[in-house]
Parts: structure tokens; sequence; C-alpha cells
């Protein structure tokens, strides 16, 4: 997007479009604030948003505009133009009218395609470095405001700890007096959780103690309590800023000395402003060696707006319209018109996916607790859509002897190789001698196919079977049968 220089500068833009380019930079003007607050970047205004519209305007108004513009008297917009403007460009009613005193307008490339772009006449305070020394002024009164009233709405975890577990280490802190590391026990029956109890088998760390501010200590590096009557002092805290994170900081030291660097071990504590949460340590990590860094989340300092995130200032919208031209305006409004009615026609409606009558995502409980599931009605019977092929037969010697076997080729319809049949079937015609014999392929759904070699029996025999895996089929006084079975 190209951009005369006669544009302001916009410090800190916003597009609506992800397509196009971000405004060009121009000379930042400072606004002098009457009020100051923490949250405001003297830097950062005038701020404007750039809004590629969904409209268009024809190429005749587009002109006439500008030229009225950047005509030394300017009047209206005749009635011409209103016509042109509205007749030809229905998309444009939602659009502001054209005011050449508190807008400018000019026009604009983007992608090849032209566009009339409405800018904001924006009115900045002139620049007074009195009021800009003032506001540096009442910014230090308020940062050194906002650090007193934090430390004293954190006087209530006073008393209190805070406990969090990472792995093997836990950790305790306990607001205002120490920070301790150790490994805490396994959880007991019948005891709570919390606070952790720590295994005496076990090293325990302090990562600094606070010191409180005009104590005194002894030969020995005691801390000595304050005489009755002396009101305590509050820890060492600052207010930091981290973008547009403001939080307090507490640095503890003089914590268990570090094998590794034969120096105290000391901590960091940040407390940030969480309305959503109570109190809790957010994390803790190891920064450098035996030097660490604490995350408190607190909804405590969120009373004061010095710690609560900062509100979106409201931008000035600058609204860029493509320029179409007069004989293409009733094309771009059918096209327009064929667009919605696409999408709407593409937007179906969702449907629920259901598997074996269970909605998924349908967020009903699929089962009571102590409900016992329903037993299938065809549980402990014969899989149903069984298929029974006889591939092969002998008659008994009695009988003739014949025997009968399906072809090669149909062998291959049931994906079975001769061989294997042929073999099969030599082993079957050895175990019946001289009775009558079948083979059977059996196929049943979400069974292992079975191959059946079964030998007919007679009266006289009794039901042994042979080792190479024969069972009885079926037994009672119509006699049974001798069974070879083969799986594949």
């Amino acid at each position: 997007l190209s951009i005369p220089s006669s544009i302001p500068h916009i410090p800190y833009g916003k597009m609506h479009s992800t397509n196009a380019a971000l405004l060009a930079s121009i000379p930042i003007i400072l606004a002098s604030q009457t009020v100051f607050s923490v949250h405001d970047d003297i830097l950062a205004f005038p701020q404007y948003e750039v809004i590629f519209s969904d409209s268009f305007i024809s190429d005749t108004a587009a002109n006439h505009i500008v030229e009225q513009a950047s005509s030394p008297v300017q009047d209206p917009p005749s009635s011409n133009t209103k016509s042109i403007e509205s007749s030809s460009s229905p998309h444009t009613n939602h659009d502001k009218p054209f005011d050449p005193t508190h807008e400018s307008y000019e026009l604009m490339y983007l992608n090849g395609e032209q566009h009339l772009c409405t800018i904001p006449i924006v009115k900045t305070p002139p620049r007074n470095e009195t009021s800009e020394a003032e506001a540096r002024t009442a910014e230090q009164k308020e940062l050194a405001r906002a650090t007193d009233r934090g430390w004293e709405l954190l006087q209530d975890l006073e008393g209190n700890c805070l406990y969090y577990v990472s792995g093997w280490w836990s950790y305790a802190f306990c607001y205002n007096a120490d920070i301790t590391q150790f490994h805490q026990l396994p959880p007991q029956p019948g005891k709570p959780a919390v606070p952790p109890l720590r295994d005496p088998n076990t090293m325990e760390f302090v990562l600094g103690r606070a010191r409180e501010g005009g104590t005194k200590e002894d030969g020995w590096g005691n801390q000595l309590d304050p005489p009755k009557g002396q009101k305590k002092q509050p820890p060492k805290t600052e207010l930091q800023v981290k973008g547009d994170t403001r939080y307090l900081v507490q640095k503890m030291e003089g914590g268990t000395t570090c094998d590794l660097t034969g120096k105290p071990r000391r901590v960091e504590v940040q407390f940030h402003c969480n309305p959503h949460v109570t109190d809790r340590v957010g994390y803790i990590k190891e920064v450098t060696t035996c030097s660490y860094l604490m995350v408190v989340y607190t909804p405590r300092l969120c009373n004061d707006v010095a710690f609560m995130p900062p509100k979106d200032n409201k931008a000035h919208p600058i609204t860029c319209r493509a320029i179409v031209p007069e004989d293409e305006i009733d094309y771009r409004v059918q096209l327009k018109t064929l667009e919605a009615e696409l999408e709407a026609a593409g937007q179906k409606k969702e449907t629920k996916i259901n598997v074996g009558g269970v909605i998924v995502g349908g967020g009903q409980w699929m089962n009571k607790e102590g409900a016992r599931m329903p037993i299938p009605p065809n549980f402990g019977q014969e899989p149903l859509g069984s298929h029974t092929e006889i591939i092969a037969r002998a008659k008994s010697k009695a009988e003739g002897g014949q025997v009968e076997m399906i072809s090669d080729a149909e062998l291959a319809k049931l994906d079975l190789e001769p061989e294997m049949v042929e073999q099969l079937r030599k082993e079957v015609q050895r175990m019946a001698k001289e009775k009558g014999w079948k083979i059977e392929v059996v196929d049943a759904p979400g069974e292992v196919r079975e191959i059946l070699g079964i030998v007919d029996k007679d009266d006289k025999d009794d039901d042994t079977t042979t080792p190479e895996a024969a069972e009885d089929k079926v037994e009672g006084d119509e006699g049974s049968e001798e069974v070879y079975k083969d799986e594949l």
C-alpha cells in the first residue's frame, strides 16, 4: 500500500485485512496527558486502525471527493455526486458521509487496485516541556505509591505458606520468612496432602530468607527482634514493568550455601495480579546455578489499578474502499450478492456422528455406576452368518469308495492352495481307511477360518481319536464322527 508523504505517520496501527501491509511510518507526536496513568505510553499517540471496507465506490465519485477536499474552498458535495454514489454504489450506505472539516481523503494503491482512504483529522495538543516534566514527576510518585500499596495488599499473606511440587522436589514459600526446598514423604492414608511432610532422610535447602528493613543482626548473623512499640518495616520490594505487565519483586538472600559456587542461595519472588485464581505459586525455576526465580499469582494485587492489565485504547479508524469503474458497478453488485449466497449455502448444519447407537460428542453418560451391562442376545451361540463349504468327500468302501473333489479353479476362488488340500485329503483318507470321509471349510464372521477333516464312524467303533488333532463332532444315539481340524 503506497501512501503520499502528506499522511500523518501511524505509530501503532492495526489492520483488519490479512493481505494488507501496515501503513508506513511517520514522525511520532508526543501527546501531553493532563493526568498521568501508569498505563500510558506517551509515544503511542495518536493511534490509528486501518480498516479495508467490503464496500466500494465509483471512480467518478472518488475523484470528485478528492478534488473537493483539495480545493481551497471546501463546499459540500453537489447533489450530482450524491446521486452517483447512492445509485451506483449501494454498498457505501454504511460508510461515513463526506466531511472535509474532520477528515482527509487520499487515493492509494493495494495490489494494483486503487482505493479511496478516509483519514480522520486528529488534533494533538502542542508540546509543552513543563507538562512533560510534571508528567515524569507524577510517574515517579505513582510508581512509589503503587509499590507501597502493593506491600499493604500482600500483608494478609503474613503467616501463611504456599506449597509447590515439581517432580522430586517440593517447595514451601512462607511469606516474609523463607523459601525451602525438600523431598516430601509419600501421601499417607487418612492424612491431608497439604502441607506436604518432609522426608527426614533427605536434605533440605533454604533458597532464600526475607530480611526486613531496619533489622539488626548479632555477632552470629541472627536477626534481632525490633524493640516493642517500633513499627515493623516492609520488606525490600520494588515494582517492575515488563511490556504491559506490572508486578512486585522481592529479592531473598542468605539461603543454604551452594556447594558449586560457595555462595548462599538466593531467589527472586515475583508477585503478579491474577483475578481468576487464589494465592498460589505459578512456577519456580533455577535461572543460574543456585539462583532461583519464583512466580506467585495472587488476586490481592488486582485491587490496585497499577497492577491490572491495561485496557486497549480506542484507535482512530482509517477506512479504505475499493474504487470501481463506473461501468463495472452493476457487475460488482451482482458478484457480491452471489458470494453471499454461496457462503450461506456452504454453511451446512453440523451432523453428529452415530457409532453403534452412540452419539459422538453427545455429552451423555453411557453407563451409571453400579449398573451391569446387558448381555448380548446372541452370547454363547454359534456365530450368525457362518458358511460351510464341502471341498472333498468319499463314500465308504462298502458303498463303492467313490471320491469327489472340487477343481483347482474353485479352490483358488476359496483362497486355498491345491497342494495343501491334496495333502490334507491323503491324511484324512489314511485315517478313514475303509470308512467314508469329507473335508469342510467353515467361514464365520469375526472368527478364524477352519478346515475340518471328518471321518464317519460306525456303531462298533469307540470314541477314541488319533493324536493328529482328531476330536468328537457328534455324540449320541445317532453315532459320531472323527474330525480332523486345521485352522488357517
